[in-house]
């Protein structure tokens, strides 16, 4: 087997893969990629056994086969290739990689010990603007639990019906959600649990759309030429609809950028581990920002805001109003208040049409 090969459309393909690879795994194998030669293209595929992408590069072949190299490696190897072209020839055990004077010889995995590839879930006509997809992916990932136990909170809901696309995200100290006008035809699923490594994928993608498609144990998602295939997760997600209050009749409008620039600097003397800040806003139409908890001083600042009601006083994360803070695009926000112990609702004001709602429930702190 001998492939001729161009450098860029090679890498382009190589950093697809990488999220998928495994660095540290008690199965080897799994730190390497699979390479098919058949036709006139080259296949390269990478799992960790519950996600696989599926990819291919045209290549100039000679002779069918198949071959596993160390993922880093070859990826390193072929970006520091002095030439754009370069050929790879598999010699026994070995494969041999030329790109004009550089020479050089890798050892090869047995191709037969590499996982059976899964078979793609059969792809309907169900499909997305990726652009837009990955626009409500990032809205709510930040929110995905990072260090809790329970699976379920590791990933985000995302529920289809014919018409919308709902995602959802929590930690059980905060909730984001977001929804969309999705295709009018029947979805492939209702609702799956998507891990947070599934989500970061999608970032690696470029593509005018992604299509959907579902089976019993697989979800399934094309890009262009790419597949995408991860196992479905059988978890319950929290019924998080219970939380969303949206009769909160005290609406504070903020600048997003200050009120961002506010949290970094009053949160620097706040608890490091719990980042209480308290916000008290008043008739006036100003909002005080108190630092809490921390033992070698204290920060407040107070900033201009519309707001029509009496005084109110409630103490929130300020890391997790930050994270929200820091993926929107809008110049202002909306804080949705009761009281003290109610929940408090952040939506921004004048958001991306392409969204039909976006908001984020953040529960107080007990101060």
């Amino acid at each position: 087997m001998e492939l001729k090969l161009q450098r860029n459309r090679v890498l382009q393909e190589l950093s697809v893969l990488q999220g998928v690879v495994e660095r540290r795994t008690t199965i080897p194998i799994l730190s390497n990629i699979l390479l098919e030669a058949s036709d006139s293209s080259l296949r390269l595929v990478a799992t960790d056994l519950d996600m696989t992408i599926i990819t291919s590069c045209p290549a100039e072949t000679s002779g069918e086969g198949r071959l596993t190299l160390d993922s880093r490696v070859f990826q390193e190897l072929v970006r520091n290739l002095p030439q754009e072209e370069f050929t790879i020839r598999l010699d026994g055990d070995a494969v041999e990689l030329t790109s004009g004077r550089f020479h050089s010889r890798m050892s090869v995995a047995d191709a037969t010990e590499y996982p059976t590839v899964p078979e793609a879930p059969q792809a309907g006509d169900y499909g997305l603007s990726l652009e837009l997809f990955q626009l409500m992916l990032q809205r709510v990932a930040f929110a995905i639990t990072k260090d809790d136990p329970k699976f379920q909170l590791n990933g985000a809901l995302v529920k289809l019906v014919p018409g919308e696309v709902e995602i959802a995200a929590t930690d059980g100290h905060r909730l984001a959600v977001v929804r969309a006008q999705g295709p009018d035809g029947a979805p492939p699923f209702e609702q799956q649990l998507f891990p947070r490594k599934l989500l970061a994928e999608f970032a690696r993608f470029a593509d005018d759309k992604v299509e959907l498609s579902a089976e019993e144990n697989h979800l399934g998602f094309r890009m262009g030429e790419r597949q995408l295939i991860s196992r479905v997760v059988e978890l319950r997600f929290p019924q998080y609809e219970r939380v969303i209050v949206r009769d909160n009749p005290n609406r504070v409008r903020v600048d997003r950028a200050e009120l961002l620039a506010s949290l970094r600097r009053v949160s620097l003397l706040a608890h490091e581990k719990a980042r209480g800040v308290r916000f008290r806003v008043d008739s006036a139409g100003e909002l005080t920002l108190v630092s809490i908890g921390y033992e070698k001083g204290s920060a407040e600042e107070t900033l201009s805001v519309a707001y029509q009601g009496d005084t109110l006083e409630i103490a929130l994360n300020a890391g997790y109003l930050m994270e929200m803070l820091q993926v929107l695009d809008c110049e202002r926000v909306e804080l949705q208040l009761k009281d003290a112990g109610t929940q408090c609702v952040v939506v921004p004001v004048e958001d991306d049409p392409r969204l039909e709602e976006y908001l984020y429930v953040l529960m107080p702190m007990r101060v």
